[in-house]
């Protein structure tokens, strides 16, 4: 049975608080969590100064996530993994071990006005396993069932408002 949640990581807001999202979800079912950063930077071999350059950020970058998530799950292990390639691609294939993927829906792409991203797009169409995509501004609250605090009970978050109202129901006959 696979137990690590994957969270992407690229030092946006979105994806701080998948961050959140995924040590709440590992906290409270002792899964492991493992922090992922994908870049894509040059590929020829004449440019191979800034691809060291960018690796070296990228590497700044995870660290960032790691350490956010070993401050919100403290005591515990927290895995990492920097990857180089198209980040859609590079999640779905890490999908395929995961128990969970956890992303923000939106990242540092330039179409800001978008509710969902076109790598958070990607990965939850084409992932192996299910995909958490996580809203701005959405706080995850948890109650516990038992006295070990074990047993979580997710309550309901706060969603965005799409304006699309109330759900509507099929007309009884």
């Amino acid at each position: 049975m696979r137990r690590e949640v994957i969270v992407a990581f690229d030092g946006s807001p979105h994806s701080r608080g998948a961050v959140e999202w995924a040590a709440l979800e590992c906290g409270a079912r002792w899964a492991k969590l493992t922090v992922c950063h994908v870049w894509d930077g040059p590929h020829a071999e004449r440019e191979a100064a800034i691809t060291e350059q960018r690796r070296r950020h990228a590497g700044r970058v995870l660290s960032e996530g790691v350490q956010l998530a070993e401050r919100l799950l403290p005591g515990r292990d927290v895995g990492s993994i920097l990857a180089r390639g198209a980040p859609g691609s590079e999640l779905v294939a890490l999908s395929r071990t995961a128990k969970t993927l956890v992303i923000g829906s939106r990242g540092l792409g330039g179409l800001t006005g978008l509710l969902l991203g076109s790598v958070s797009a990607h990965v939850a169409a084409h992932a192996f396993c299910p995909v958490l995509v996580i809203p701005p501004h959405v706080t995850p609250q948890v109650s516990y069932l038992s006295a070990d605090r074990r047993t979580p009970k997710l309550r309901s978050c706060p969603g965005p408002d799409f304006g699309l109202g109330e759900p509507r129901h099929a007309p009884s006959e």
